[in-house]
């Protein structure tokens, strides 16, 4: 067995078109967009009554992309909590970009926190 490359990360967010924003800010293009809900969803995910939302979003070149899910039921009662260094997980996403000064600049703009 070989592993081909990457095809995509998923993210869940608390608000879809605010992510997509930054994610489109960064470059990244709209691939799809879709809604989920159904007995089978609730089996692959582990939930009762599951309805998302998502946007896959991938580089112009059409290798990986991001996948940002919107959960509107059941929805996530603790709410975003701020993880620690060491919190199991994905801690980040990197991306080797032309201009880092420029897309700082542009985000910082946007109200972007860096």
């Amino acid at each position: 067995m070989k592993i081909n490359r990457i095809d995509h990360v998923s993210i869940n967010v608390n608000d879809l078109s605010e992510a997509k924003a930054f994610f489109l800010d960064l470059g990244l293009e709209v691939q799809a967009e879709w809604e989920l809900d159904g007995e089978q969803l609730d089996r692959i995910v582990g939930l009762n009554d599951v309805k998302t939302a998502c946007v896959g979003l991938g580089m112009p070149d059409g290798q990986a992309w991001i996948e940002l899910v919107k959960f509107y039921t059941p929805s996530d009662e603790k709410d975003i909590q701020q993880p620690f260094a060491n919190t199991l997980g994905i801690r980040h996403i990197c991306f080797a970009v032309e201009d880092i000064e420029a897309i700082v600049s542009k985000l910082k703009m946007k109200g972007t926190e860096i």
